[in-house]
């Protein structure tokens, strides 16, 4: 399926976010600085293709937000970008866009009492390294979610009549579930099949089916998964 312009713009705006960079504090100087935030940037170009016509937001929450972002921490004012996968941060009169390529930093913004990790997924097809929500924080295996916007072209009709209209918005998309075995960096997707799901947990493979089962466990549900990874840490 070929990709809409904004598709390729959002593509090659992704490309140029990534730009090598070496971190915060001592490391600033070698932080991409940009004048526009990632947001005006999108909205600038897309607009221009839909006539501001654009519903919806790329954003997990469109305000900046206190953060501490670990190792180096300070607090920083912070947002999240979930349809480009990318995190903003305001340095003086500047947003900067952190580089996913440097692993080690950790993101525990204030409001929601949300931390951020960066994760790779061996099987994703493209931007393998990705910003995860940490659900648990257990040793063994950590729980996380991985929410997810995408940007649609909509073409309307109107009653009775051959002309058509385009405007663009932005669906959420259902969040996806990963856990992480003990520090590892790999984020490996969590199955919605029950026994696919259960072994995962190697060794462990009868406790967790007794559990799922005595505890009714729907695989669906954050507040369930989050009871079930306790419980393998447990073990």
């Amino acid at each position: 399926m070929k990709l809409p312009v904004i598709g390729k713009q959002i593509i090659l705006l992704c490309s140029i976010l990534l730009f090598s960079t070496l971190g915060f504090s001592q490391r600033q100087s070698t932080m991409m600085h940009n004048e526009m935030t990632t947001q005006a940037i999108l909205q600038k170009n897309m607009g221009k293709d839909y006539e501001n016509d654009i519903e919806g937001s790329p954003y997990y929450d469109e305000t900046f937000n206190s953060a501490k972002i670990l190792p180096i921490g300070k607090v920083f004012m912070v947002r999240y970008n979930v349809a480009l996968d990318v995190m903003e941060v305001i340095q003086k009169t500047d947003t900067l866009v952190m580089n996913k390529a440097y692993r080690n930093y950790t993101i525990k913004q204030n409001k929601g009492n949300i931390t951020y990790k960066i994760l790779e997924n061996a099987e994703a097809k493209q931007d393998k390294l990705g910003y995860y929500i940490q659900l648990t924080n257990g040793e063994k295996i950590k729980l996380y979610r991985k929410d997810k916007k995408k940007f649609v072209e909509v073409t309307r009709t109107a009653y009775g009549s051959t002309t058509t209209s385009t405007s663009a918005k932005y669906k959420e998309q259902k969040s996806e579930f990963y856990i992480e075995y003990g520090d590892s960096g790999s984020a490996v997707k969590l199955p919605k099949k029950k026994k696919s799901l259960i072994k995962l947990f190697a060794s462990k493979q009868g406790d967790i089916k007794s559990f799922i089962k005595k505890n009714k466990i729907k695989l669906t549900k954050e507040q369930d998964l989050v009871r079930l990874i306790n419980y393998a840490n447990s073990l």
